[in-house]
């Protein structure tokens, strides 16, 4: 399959220079669309997805592999088919020739992201609402203050609260490039109010070096995203989606903005 062009949808209100989250949705009805475009995967691609023997993880994991190469075309003037990548000494990928900009892929139960974000240090995590999360609970991935936090709150509240943990977490790690080798126990944030804007606790807090998101996205699913302060010229995030990959969900043409209540960013924090 040739293609020169990834057609997205446009985005009111996405400022120049700000990130970009693709999203797109996971179903087997829309299989002869997947399949059509396995010849934009590289051959080392292919065979890792050949490996996968569930059709549910080759499903999702087909969809996230085309997800990054049409999102990383619709940043950069390239073809989907002829991006090439590379992997970072803690195993983190890159794409090469990007022109400066970085990439974040995120999949969880049905749901792919993609975000794109100028200056190559991105983070993107997403899980669904209402997963059990009792041994993350148990795990060393909280740190005290955390801990103290979460339980104060009542037991209905726990599960978001957590995953709003967790998915900073996952996202700040990302971002630092040293992923899950990073002990998430010392990335470690707070919430001013319920549903506030997080804050990190580090002991290097006083630098500005990072900005972080936490929202709720399509009901379902609770995301995060850390970028690189310096290299991001917006305070919003644009949800978008490519042409090429289904999605319907209801935050489609949603631009995140600091200070909402459910999609909220600080730029106090230096994490390792």
């Amino acid at each position: 399959m040739t293609s020169t062009a990834t057609p997205i949808t446009p985005t009111p209100g996405r400022a120049a220079g700000a990130a970009r989250l693709f999203l797109a949705e996971v179903d087997p009805a829309h299989d002869p669309l997947y399949e059509a475009q396995l010849g934009l995967l590289d051959a080392q691609e292919r065979a890792r997805l050949e490996r996968l023997r569930l059709p549910e993880v080759r499903r999702e994991a087909l969809v996230a592999r085309l997800l990054v190469r049409h999102a990383l075309s619709a940043c950069v003037p390239r073809a989907p088919q002829d991006w090439r990548y590379a992997r970072g000494p803690y195993g983190a990928p890159r794409a090469l020739d990007a022109g400066g900009w970085g990439f974040s892929l995120s999949h969880c139960a049905g749901r792919v992201g993609c975000l794109v974000a100028p200056g190559g240090r991105a983070g993107l995590d997403l899980e669904r609402r209402g997963s059990d999360t009792s041994e993350l609970w148990q795990g060393p991935s909280l740190d005290p203050r955390e801990r103290e936090a979460l339980l104060a709150l009542p037991q209905a509240q726990r599960g978001d609260a957590f995953l709003r943990h967790w998915t900073l977490k996952e996202a700040c790690a990302k971002a630092g490039g040293r992923g899950l080798r990073l002990p998430l126990r010392r990335l470690a944030f707070a919430f001013d109010g319920e549903g506030g804007t997080p804050r990190w606790l580090g002991e290097r807090a006083a630098a500005p070096a990072w900005r972080f998101w936490s929202f709720r996205l399509d009901v379902d699913y609770v995301g995060a995203i850390a970028l690189r302060r310096r290299r991001v010229a917006a305070d919003t995030v644009a949800v978008e989606r490519v042409a090429a990959l289904p999605y319907a969900g209801v935050d489609l043409g949603r631009v995140l903005r600091v200070g909402e209540a459910t999609a909220t960013a600080t730029a106090t924090a230096n994490p390792p």
